[in-house]
């Protein structure tokens, strides 16, 4: 469970680096976060850091996170019964 935290938090923090520009915006902003932007920077001015916006993005990719482990999980559960019922058919 730590592991799907952490990787949420990482995947997060990496979508701060994507370019997500809005349709209608400032000349001279430039927008970044994925799937919501939490990070815009200015022209001649300090970087802007949307924190509840980046709270929301690292919760958004902590569950994604979760279902890919589940899944995997499931498919490997299913995988490891297939094989033990195929070994018992051999026999």
């Amino acid at each position: 469970m730590v592991l799907v935290v952490v990787a949420g938090i990482c995947i997060c923090l990496a979508s701060g680096f994507v370019e997500n520009p809005p349709e209608a915006s400032v000349i001279g902003h430039r927008y970044y976060g994925w799937p919501l932007v939490w990070r815009i920077t200015k022209t001649l001015l300090p970087e802007e850091y949307r924190y509840f916006e980046l709270f929301i993005d690292c919760l958004i990719w902590i569950v994604v996170a979760l279902i890919v482990m589940l899944l995997a999980k499931k498919l490997m559960r299913k995988r490891k019964s297939g094989r033990i019922n195929n070994r018992n058919q051999k026999q």
